[in-house]
């Protein structure tokens, strides 16, 4: 089976087997999904609220260094942060395996592979070690990040674009690096997970994850599902967000009663539209890699007979 055949294949599996979308969809949620949903249905704060609640803070760590408040802010999001992490670490793994095992039990993979319980340990420990990268791009970025948002109160730039907008595009290099970073973590770890589930190593699952993702092959599934995955999420919230500016100005303003239904249907069925494409791409994605990896492994011939 070649790489492109492989691609459509699981493309078509998917769309077979919408028990596969729930569990591709509950993973991407945990693993942060949910606020690029959410994010739309959520008024951003203005730029006077952000100064009021953050400007002593910010304005004492740009001048004076660390001070009590703001080493309690950041211990206070970085124990949030871990918490989330093992967390949504722990139910992705689950959800992630019994997807994997699902897919490489499809006929098209005529039995090539059969996922070894590699343990949850395992399997958590080649996630995080495939988004070392990440955690360092995020490091390295937390300066930048805090003295774009300390310039933006101070000197607010447009203020037709949101306020979290204009962070991002004051430090677009720290955002780029961290997008990469994650993405490559993501694909190197699907690619590691995989191989985990052959019975290798650690150590040897990764290094299999970044050779497995920088082979033509490799590059093919990762470009094509993330293009996938980023027109889903992308176009989803265009569409909720334009449905939520409708439905509240429909609200705020002199619309009847049937009008305000309408519009609140409308953005009920953008919302739940814009998660089954999602669902169906975060499924496209897994099982894509679970094809690619069973496709590269030799036929099971059964051995001569004794006696």
């Amino acid at each position: 089976m070649s790489a492109a055949a492989a691609l459509g294949a699981s493309f078509l599996a998917v769309l077979a087997h919408p028990r596969w979308w729930v569990m591709a969809l509950a993973t991407f949620l945990v693993r942060g999904g949910l606020l690029l949903l959410l994010l739309p249905l959520i008024p951003l704060p203005t730029t006077a609220a952000l100064a009021n609640a953050l400007g002593p803070t910010l304005v004492g760590f740009v001048f004076g260094g660390p001070s009590a408040s703001f080493l309690l802010l950041g211990g206070t999001v970085v124990l949030a942060l871990l918490a989330w992490f093992v967390a949504a670490g722990f139910l992705g793994a689950i959800l992630d395996r019994a997807l994997m095992r699902e897919a490489a039990g499809e006929d098209e993979l005529e039995g090539r592979w059969s996922p070894m319980d590699a343990g949850i340990g395992r399997e958590l420990a080649v996630r995080w070690l495939a988004h070392v990268p990440t955690g360092a791009a995020l490091a390295w970025g937390a300066a930048a990040f805090v003295d774009a948002t300390y310039t933006e109160l101070i000197q607010p730039g447009d203020p037709a674009i949101p306020v979290a907008v204009r962070v991002i595009l004051r430090v677009p290099i720290s955002i780029g690096l961290i997008v990469a970073a994650w993405a490559f973590g993501e694909a190197v770890g699907g690619v590691a997970v995989r191989r985990a589930a052959s019975g290798v190593g650690i150590r040897r699952a990764l290094l299999d994850g970044i050779t497995g993702l920088l082979r033509p092959s490799g590059l093919l599934v990762f470009l094509v599902t993330s293009l996938g995955l980023i027109v889903a999420v992308g176009a989803g919230s265009y569409a909720i967000d334009f449905a939520f500016e409708q439905a509240r100005m429909l609200i705020l303003g002199d619309a009847s009663t049937l009008q305000q239904a309408l519009a609140v249907g409308l953005l009920s069925a953008t919302w739940i539209g814009t998660i089954v494409l999602v669902a169906i791409a975060a499924a496209w994605r897994a099982t894509a890699w679970t094809f690619e990896v069973a496709r590269r492994q030799p036929y099971r011939t059964i051995g001569p007979l004794s006696g």
